[in-house]
């Protein structure tokens, strides 16, 4: 008895040695995220595969094989299949989309828009930088900043642009939205004015740098009809307040535009504000003002008695604040006590104009 418990006992640990040696490997390449709204996970990269399960926008997986364009993965619920490698992002990617939704969460609003085409989402201004997510046509988004980059044409993007292919500057949007949509709502949202997440969305909330020129913004009709005669381009626009009429309260509008080309160093170079005539039951241009170097974001408030109040910050070298505030269809700038009215820094109310 004893000689055979001096056999089974050694052959035993021999056994549990070997079953741990040959035992399942969860050895990892790394992490990397999903940035596709959704990205099919394929039994194998042979012809005939099947889809194993849909990954969706954000999720986190371990890398465990490349080969070619696939990326061999294993989701957190131990799920194993391969991805195209297109359809992930590194860690650090990640980590910086995150980061930059974190930092425009507060930022007020400058305006709202829509995708015009399939449109990449990056984390810098600039068509070479890491993509983060492609918005597909028709995407609502939040508009809260601007800057300017070097137009470089890329495969993955359609652009129908018909100025030279030389060096030149295109401007870019920071812009917030949603990666994702409750399944079969995509087009019946696509009409509703919210942009971001709500309450049971079963959404991701998602920010970014977008190329300015494929997005069209929601432009009310007096900002718009304002803009086409006074032949500027809107990059902000905004509600002041409302004046009451007949046929119901009618806002007046703020509207920060630019003339030109894109890639000018301003984000904006002129105001207009538009005021409702009850009289002439119509929209006026109620005030002017021309060659700034505007800053965004714009930021609204109220004055002592409640009066709408608009500011920014001027590219001037000193990054001077500047204050606005409409007191019924008058528009004055606010000033300091004991600042000088400078030829540039003076305002005028435009004669009461149709558009």
């Amino acid at each position: 008895m004893k000689r055979k418990l001096l056999i089974a006992v050694p052959l035993l640990a021999l056994v549990t040695l070997a079953a741990w040696m040959l035992r399942p490997k969860h050895e990892t390449l790394g992490e990397a995220f999903v940035s596709e709204k959704g990205a099919p996970l394929l039994s194998s990269i042979a012809q005939v595969r099947e889809q194993v399960v849909m990954l969706h926008y954000g999720e986190r997986v371990d890398v465990i094989g490349k080969r070619n364009d696939y990326v061999k993965v294993r989701t957190n619920a131990g799920t194993v299949g391969w991805v195209e490698s297109r359809q992930l992002m590194e860690t650090a990617v990640w980590q910086r989309s995150i980061k930059l939704l974190d930092q425009t969460r507060g930022m007020p609003v400058q305006a709202r828009g829509r995708t015009k085409v399939s449109t990449n989402m990056r984390v810098q201004p600039g068509r070479m930088e890491p993509r983060l997510y492609q918005f597909g046509r028709n995407v609502p988004v939040e508009i809260v900043g601007r800057a300017v980059a070097d137009w470089v044409q890329v495969t993955d993007e359609k652009d129908a642009s018909s100025e030279p292919e030389e060096t030149k500057k295109e401007d870019w949007l920071l812009v917030r939205g949603v990666a994702t949509r409750p399944p079969g709502e995509g087009s019946a949202r696509g009409a509703e004015s919210t942009n971001t997440t709500q309450p049971g969305d079963q959404t991701v909330p998602i920010a970014g740098w977008v190329v300015a020129r494929f997005v069209e913004l929601d432009l009310p009709d007096a900002v718009r009809e304002g803009a086409a005669s006074a032949n500027i381009r809107p990059l902000a626009w905004f509600e002041l307040n409302r004046v009451s009429d007949p046929s119901g309260g009618k806002p007046q509008y703020l509207v920060a535009a630019a003339r030109g080309p894109e890639g000018q160093l301003c984000d904006f170079t002129a105001l207009r504000v538009y005021t409702w005539y009850g009289k002439k039951s119509r929209y006026e241009t109620a005030f002017i003002e021309n060659n700034l170097c505007g800053q965004l974001p714009v930021r609204l408030g109220k004055g002592p008695k409640g009066e709408p109040e608009f500011r920014f910050r001027v590219m001037d070298g000193h990054n001077e604040e500047r204050v606005y505030r409409l007191n019924q269809t008058i528009v004055r700038r606010v000033r300091k006590a004991g600042e000088a009215f400078g030829k540039h820094g003076s305002v005028r109310k435009a004669k009461r104009e149709a558009k």
